[in-house]
């Protein structure tokens, strides 16, 4: 089964049953029993029970922005704590690969190693805020 469900194949003006719908977006007939106790409108006027997919699709969409996290500039997402923190001690090191720069902190929270990519641009703005230790190529700047 994958991660995510499948949202490419569902046809808009479509009804499916619901063994179409688990199958066609991926994921278990039970998935999609707890998606419409959850919320997922089904047209049960008739049986079987049909799920229309622009109602699906709405569904798997509203599901996956519902489960994002905004982190600003100085902040990092902590698998551990499953949100936004700032770095333990405002400290975090800085690796500079290319025109790309990886930030590597601790979890405020929990002081687990957390981990965001940036770009070479934004490194004032936040050496304003953190107290970066900069390495880069093999040498310390």
């Amino acid at each position: 089964m994958p991660k995510q469900a499948r949202i490419n194949g569902i046809k808009s003006y479509r009804c499916y049953t619901s063994s179409e719908a688990a199958e066609l977006v991926g994921v278990s007939k039970r998935t999609l029993h707890n998606w419409t106790r959850d919320g997922l409108q089904i047209l049960d006027c008739e049986r079987p029970a049909l799920i229309r997919g622009d109602d699906l699709r709405d569904y798997i969409l509203k599901q996956r922005q519902s489960a994002k996290v905004k982190t600003g500039l100085c902040e990092f997402y902590c698998l551990k704590c499953r949100d936004s923190r700032s770095a333990y001690g405002a400290m975090a090191d800085c690796k500079i690969s290319g025109n790309r720069a990886m930030l590597t902190a601790l979890c405020d929270t929990c002081e687990t190693v957390v981990c965001k990519p940036v770009s070479l641009a934004r490194l004032p703005e936040i050496g304003r805020t953190l107290d970066l230790t900069i390495k880069g190529d093999g040498a310390t700047l």
